[in-house]
């Protein structure tokens, strides 16, 4: 798969990317509850989860678009934890007997299996109220940017986000699919919160409302591709760099069950270059997010088993 390519040639950006991530993972520890006091157990359970790393595409694509615009990152980054939280509640509720049935994540054991099923929930519960209200109380930010950067957040949680796209990936089991219908799926269980990223970031750094389209579909076309590459990781991935379970997703409605591991790939790619042509209507700079997209395409590449390719390729 090639490289994501701007209209002008790429700047170097792994220097911005790692200040960027420091921020993030200092505030997460900022914002983490210490184990001390009451509710000790579930005060452990959160930590588990949200500050055992993990590659942090969200809020890094969240600041990265607010300094990208022109806004600050110091005004972006508890937005960004925020949604970092929403995600890593998410992953512990995927991962229960009752849903996805994992027995890791980032290659440890799941939350659920290290403190049990009744903590990791309410970790999980106690994560998204704790996101909301890290917005509420954020100072950098004015009331009614606040106030939109919650309702695109819960936007991408409930019913048109990822909590419809985790039912439907549990029930909509059927043996024939079609790429539509597997695409809105995939939005809802992905692309709804890499929106709510660009919306963030954008509203942060002071777009109005009636100037996010652009931003918000290439925050679609990049949860698809994402996801594909996720669906392909699924059946073709190692183990030890994607630290979780494998062939979890057979019987599921997936990119990987429709088609091909060449077309799959061809589809990311597609993507990826459809994500940074929506920007070009606004005029805004597409080398940031061309970085970001070869980030994503990096992080696929190294955790690629390519003997399983060769299997899946000979099966062709």
């Amino acid at each position: 798969m090639s490289e994501a390519k701007p209209e002008s040639s790429t700047p170097d950006y792994p220097e911005q990317f790692a200040g960027i991530r420091n921020k993030i993972e200092r505030r997460l520890t900022e914002i983490a509850p210490s184990v001390s006091g009451t509710a000790p157990r579930l005060k452990r359970s959160i930590r588990y989860s949200l500050l055992d790393g993990g590659k942090r595409l969200r809020p890094l694509i969240t600041v990265l678009t607010t300094e990208a615009l022109g806004g600050r990152a110091a005004d972006a980054i508890d937005a960004a934890c925020a949604i970092e939280m929403v995600h890593s509640a998410s992953l512990v509720i995927d991962d229960l007997p009752c849903m996805d049935d994992a027995t890791q994540r980032r290659g440890k054991p799941a939350n659920h299996i290290a403190h049990g099923e009744d903590i990791a929930i309410l970790g999980a519960i106690s994560l998204i109220s704790d996101a909301f209200g890290l917005i509420a109380r954020d100072r950098h930010l004015p009331p009614d940017v606040k106030a939109d950067l919650v309702s695109s957040l819960s936007k991408a949680i409930g019913v048109d986000g990822l909590c419809a796209g985790q039912e439907r990936d549990l029930r909509d089991i059927t043996e024939h699919s079609d790429a539509e219908s597997l695409a809105q799926l995939q939005y809802q269980k992905t692309g709804a919160l890499f929106v709510a990223c660009l919306e963030a970031g954008a509203r942060i750094a002071g777009l109005p409302q009636d100037s996010l389209a652009p931003l918000q579909a290439f925050g679609t076309h990049m949860g698809l591709a994402f996801q594909i590459l996720d669906d392909l990781l699924d059946a073709v991935g190692q183990s030890a760099a994607t630290g979780k379970d494998h062939r979890a997703d057979l019987g599921k409605q997936t990119y990987a069950a429709i088609m091909s591991l060449d077309e799959a790939e061809a589809q990311a790619s597609r993507e990826l270059s459809c994500a940074l042509e929506a920007l070009e209507p606004a005029g805004i700079n597409q080398a940031p997010f061309a970085a970001f997209l070869n980030l994503v395409l990096a992080a696929y590449q190294v955790q690629v088993d390519f003997g399983q390719v060769r299997q899946a390729r000979a099966r062709v």
